[in-house]
């Protein structure tokens, strides 16, 4: 199914928090395979939010569906408290899709009427006693060894839901720092448009409309770079898998402070040139290219992040673009995109039954 389209502590804080040093290089492990999966429907559950109301399954819904989102905590994890916020920042991109918005953690509802009274919360943080749904959902974290920090917290990630409870998509990482924000979602569900500010770059070959997923990221925040390229009429650029031929790519100049994934390339098309006998993939229609980042979590660079107000990501486009009877030099196009950074959200809630962690 095709989707439609506060204060915080100072930046500062950043380079004074302490996490244990199993927090910082947790052990790999396959989310991929823990919980529902793609055609799965969830179980229902009864769950209170912050207010006291009581949530199902089937009440979280929109019209399309919902996104769920498996959290560890709005008390002591930043990560979950400052994605807390870029979800409130998007609801009114989710109701536009028609989808409702849910949060499950094991915190009290005291801690999450505190979290959600500070940081002006209206989505519903659905209280999980003993994790007791989580469990269910299979998504509680015992592979761990009982001494771990990471032990008996849920694997954060989220879950999109059609209407009726299904699972259409996942959203899970095995770095709990890790979590993509909701345009990088939108983006993946294919229910984006580009936004007002998009460049277009123009060359011999191309049309290129290309933007950043996000104006403001925090430290794990996985964004999107997208790139929206048309060839010309009868010109062709060269797929992944086209041996001799210089591949169409993105290349992101190094930055420590950036952590960055392979392109994302759609399908491509097969070119067959005839004076040659040879086929070759190639995109010849609008394609879209994305590259998946993040700004790094790494303890080692906390005190730089905490000294910038934004960063910048440079890098180029590369290609050689082709036409029915002449193949044209290769090509080097500059891209440039700055993004604000937002700092994590380290204010620990002030009620009792607060977590210790």
């Amino acid at each position: 199914m095709k989707l439609l389209s506060s204060t915080l502590l100072t930046a500062g804080l950043l380079s004074l928090v302490s996490f244990p040093a199993s927090a910082q290089t947790p052990a790999s492990i396959d989310v991929a395979s823990q919980g529902p999966q793609v055609g799965d429907r969830i179980a229902d559950f009864r769950l209170q939010d912050q207010a006291g109301t009581a949530w199902t399954r089937d009440s979280i819904m929109g019209p399309n569906g919902a996104l769920l989102v498996l959290s560890r905590s709005v008390d002591w994890c930043p990560y979950c408290k400052t994605q807390m916020l870029d979800l409130q920042s998007r609801i009114p991109e989710l109701e536009a899709a028609g989808l409702g918005l849910a949060v499950i953690t094991y915190d009290s509802t005291d801690v999450m009427a505190d979290f959600a009274g500070r940081r002006g919360i209206t989505f519903p943080l659905l209280s999980d006693p003993g994790s007791a749904t989580i469990k269910a959902y299979g998504l509680l974290n015992t592979t761990m060894d009982e001494t771990s920090s990471n032990y008996g917290i849920p694997f954060p990630g989220t879950l999109v839901l059609d209407s009726e409870g299904v699972v259409t998509d996942r959203f899970f990482e095995e770095a709990y720092q890790e979590r993509t924000t909701v345009s990088s979602m939108m983006l993946a569900l294919d229910a984006s448009s580009p936004p007002f500010g998009a460049s277009r770059i123009t060359t011999d070959h191309l049309q290129i409309t290309t933007y950043a997923s996000d104006v403001e990221v925090a430290p794990g925040s996985l964004f999107s770079l997208v790139l929206d390229i048309s060839p010309r009429e009868r010109m062709h650029v060269y797929a992944p898998g086209a041996d001799g031929y210089k591949v169409i790519g993105l290349a992101i100049d190094p930055d420590p402070l950036l952590v960055v994934r392979p392109v994302d390339y759609p399908a491509s098309e097969t070119y067959f040139f005839e004076p040659l006998n040879e086929t070759v993939p190639v995109f010849e229609s609008p394609f879209r290219l994305t590259q998946v980042m993040h700004v790094s979590a790494e303890r080692e660079h906390r005190a730089a992040l905490a000294e910038q107000e934004s960063i910048t990501v440079t890098g180029t486009l590369d290609y050689q673009a082709c036409d029915d009877r002449v193949c044209f030099n290769p090509q080097t196009v500059p891209v440039s995109y700055t993004v604000n950074l937002r700092p994590l959200d380290m204010e620990r809630a002030n009620v009792d039954g607060a977590g210790a962690r």
